[in-house]
């Protein structure tokens, strides 16, 4: 006999008592082992916890989209991204109004509440649109103003009688109204004030009502609605003196260009000054058409 199986023999041979012993201790260690994880089997919460987070986040997102009690608070943190103007709720696009900063849910709400026919008659009713409490409100007030009617008369002008009524109508010299004079008109809103106003400015005032057609942001079916409202005194032209302004001044005018204001200057220099637009004529870069255009705007 080997001495291995001598050696096994003599320390690692056990009675069946001992055998079933030690098997029962291998079930209570297996027993102690593995009970507690099937009785008190660890919850797991990472789904519940994305779920949580994932619900934070759209609250966090539309905290600065849906107002409530303190909504201007909220809406503070986008104040800075605002680009505000002045407008009428009745009649401002929604592409105007994502300019200037209303949340897309409240525009959508506008749009609806007008399309449905509703109107806003004063500032106070823009609260009916829902969504749009007290504390965003009077972020938003001061902006808002409305188109008033044309409800009062001055005088009778043959010439732009309106052939459905005998009503006479009040007309603004487009010369020297200021916005509040041009919003009085109906059809014009603080938008297209300010575009008039501000091409009236470039131009030094204006020679006839078809310039309108030159502002290209006015819609042509615009004008004509206004057409008949409008009046131009010219001697209200600030004329540009050919001889004394310099290159800003004339690059600035709509109808010349910085290659035609440079070369009225060059001219000048060598040829001494302007004496009438046949001298202007001379000046070969420029064109009859912008010759005939600039002719009430320049003084020699």
């Amino acid at each position: 006999m080997s001495s291995f199986t001598q050696f096994f023999n003599s320390h690692l041979n056990f009675t069946t008592r001992e055998k079933a012993g030690i098997i029962g201790l291998l079930i209570l260690m297996a027993l102690f082992y593995f009970l507690p994880k099937f009785l008190f089997k660890e919850h797991d919460y990472s789904k519940e916890l994305k779920a949580f987070e994932k619900e934070i986040a759209q609250l966090d997102s539309s905290s600065l989209e849906m107002p409530s009690n303190n909504g201007s608070q909220k809406f503070s943190k986008n104040v800075k991204s605002w680009k505000p103007f002045y407008f009428d709720p009745n009649t401002v696009d929604f592409h105007r109004l994502e300019n200037f900063g209303f949340p897309p849910y409240l525009i959508a709400r506008i749009t609806k509440y007008r399309l449905a026919g509703a109107k806003f008659y004063k500032k106070e009713d823009l609260l009916k649109v829902y969504g749009l409490n007290k504390d965003l409100y009077i972020l938003i007030e001061p902006f808002m103003v409305f188109e008033k009617p044309l409800n009062r008369t001055i005088h009778h002008d043959t010439s732009r009688k309106n052939h459905s009524n005998s009503k006479t109508i009040r007309l603004v010299d487009l010369n020297t109204a200021d916005s509040l004079a041009l919003i009085e008109i109906n059809g014009i809103g603080p938008y297209l004030s300010s575009k008039i106003l501000a091409y009236r400015n470039a131009l030094r005032g204006f020679v006839s009502i078809d310039q309108l057609y030159e502002i290209y942001t006015i819609k042509p079916d615009q004008i004509e609605r206004i057409k008949m409202y409008i009046t131009i005194d010219k001697n209200r032209i600030k004329r540009l003196n050919v001889n004394t302004a310099d290159y800003s001044e004339l690059n600035s005018h709509p109808y010349l260009s910085s290659k035609e204001a440079n070369a009225i200057i060059n001219y000048r220099k060598q040829h001494g000054n302007y004496t009438s637009n046949l001298d202007l004529e001379k000046v070969i870069v420029l064109s009859k058409e912008s010759l005939r255009k600039l002719e009430m705007y320049l003084a020699f």
